[in-house]
């Protein structure tokens, strides 16, 4: 089965954070980092900025983790 942002999860692995330890770093409620998680809403630009900072991502990175092209039709 197809789970969104498939390397956005990898990333929670490799920084041994949970989905809800990453919202709450973020400052999101864990019902809203479910809903971007799952696509059923898109993600905000503060949202991705809080994330990727508790994540260490860099904008160069923002791609590859927030966008997924799997899902382009």
């Amino acid at each position: 089965m197809y789970k969104p942002f498939y390397n956005l999860r990898v990333r929670f692995a490799q920084c041994e954070m949970s989905q809800n330890e990453v919202a709450r770093a973020a400052g999101m409620a864990s019902s809203t980092m479910t809903a971007r998680m799952t696509g059923a809403q898109p993600f905000d630009t503060w949202q991705i900025e809080k994330i990727a900072a508790a994540l260490g991502i860099s904008p160069e990175e923002y791609g590859k983790y927030f966008f997924d092209h799997k899902r382009a039709v």
